[in-house]
């Protein structure tokens, strides 16, 4: 189906509308074409892998994830650290594309600073809550090998599980390969 005007599924989420000071309308804006592309794909990445997630008080951890290159990076999910919160676990994170020698930060950001405390979901039987992707201020594309490297530091000075998890287009079929 071709429509003149594409709209992503995220501009019908409540608290993604347009308000000022808000960027999410502009990512949405730049995200809306490829929802309707037939070359692309929504899959998550998770870094720490599943064994790796307890990290010990005020430590440091570096994970490698690699990405499909080609892939488009559009925004990072954070987990409450409990079920009656909407608030990640306390720790900085620096994430660097090892292709690029970019880094994403030019300092490591507290995580609050890359969660979104806005709930999608709530379950007061289940002691669940969903969250939407905090988007990044742009789509970031995968290239070269698609190596990222994920540091994280603890700051709560607790034992905590820790769990990035990337929202991602990644590109599928020989016609789009």
């Amino acid at each position: 189906m071709n429509r003149p005007y594409p709209i992503s599924p995220l501009s019908l989420q409540v608290f993604q509308r347009d308000y000022y000071g808000g960027f999410d309308a502009l990512i949405l804006a730049q995200l809306a074409p490829l929802c309707e592309n037939e070359c692309y794909q929504p899959k998550i990445y998770r870094a720490p892998a599943l064994q790796d997630e307890l990290l010990s008080a005020l430590g440091y951890a570096s994970y490698g994830l690699k990405i499909t290159p080609g892939a488009i990076v559009y925004g990072l999910y954070l987990p409450p650290s409990s079920p009656t919160s909407n608030l990640p676990g306390a720790f900085n994170l620096q994430i660097t594309d090892t292709s690029l020698k970019h880094t994403w930060w030019d300092q490591p950001v507290p995580s609050y600073m890359v969660a979104n405390n806005r709930p999608s979901y709530l379950s007061a039987s289940q002691d669940v809550i969903g969250s939407a992707p905090n988007l990044l201020d742009a789509p970031y594309p995968i290239v070269g090998s698609g190596l990222l490297s994920v540091e994280v530091w603890e700051t709560s000075n607790a034992t905590q599980r820790i769990e990035i998890v990337f929202g991602v287009l990644e590109p599928f079929g020989e016609a789009c390969l």
